[in-house]
């Protein structure tokens, strides 16, 4: 490193003085900007702090219409006002005094995991029920084919069919019972 450049920097005994922990806590933010308050306003002005922010395009896209509607000459001028506006709402006091009087919301976890299972249990019953309609599609399909080739349908094949589609309607029904009542217990949670 060349001589020109190491001045500037401060030296490991330096680095503990007044004017070094205020000018990196601007930058940082760290704990020498909040554990020593009255150091902080003796260094001087503050110098602006450069913020880096990679966005999504979806949140350039949103950026352009914060731009456009705070009429804004640039993007870093849409994110300042942005910026000055939020902090405006937050600081303000029928805001705060709003947010206190939220009710707090306690999560039952007991009861979210058995929300969670019983919706398991009807992604399972469903697709259990699909899986069987696919079986008797397909045992139809034969009974059709067998029919055609021969010329004769076979009743005890169709009886079975039947069987089949009978069980899977009182299944289905059971299931729609089922569904009924969550449906109730969710609405009254909501």
């Amino acid at each position: 490193m060349s001589e020109a450049k190491s001045k500037g920097r401060p030296t490991i005994a330096e680095a503990d003085t007044e004017q070094v922990i205020a000018e990196s806590s601007v930058v940082s933010g760290g704990a020498a900007a909040c554990d020593r308050p009255d150091e902080r306003s003796s260094a001087g002005p503050l110098k602006d702090v450069v913020v880096t922010v990679r966005m999504t395009a979806e949140d350039a896209e949103s950026l352009a219409f914060l731009r456009s509607e705070l009429g804004a000459a640039s993007g870093p001028d849409a994110v300042r006002e942005s910026i000055r506006n939020v902090a405006a709402i937050l600081r303000n006091e029928t805001y705060r005094s709003a947010k206190a009087q939220r009710p707090a919301n306690d999560v039952n976890e007991t009861l979210l995991a058995d929300i969670r299972d019983a919706l398991r249990e009807v992604t399972k019953s469903y697709n259990e029920r699909a899986r069987e309609v696919h079986f008797v599609g397909h045992n139809w399909n034969q009974i059709a084919k067998v029919a055609n080739a021969t010329g004769n349908i076979d009743s005890d094949a169709m009886r079975g069919v039947e069987r089949a589609l009978v069980k899977i309607r009182m299944q289905m029904t059971a299931d729609a019972e089922r569904d009924t009542k969550a449906l109730e217990v969710l609405t009254f949670l909501l």
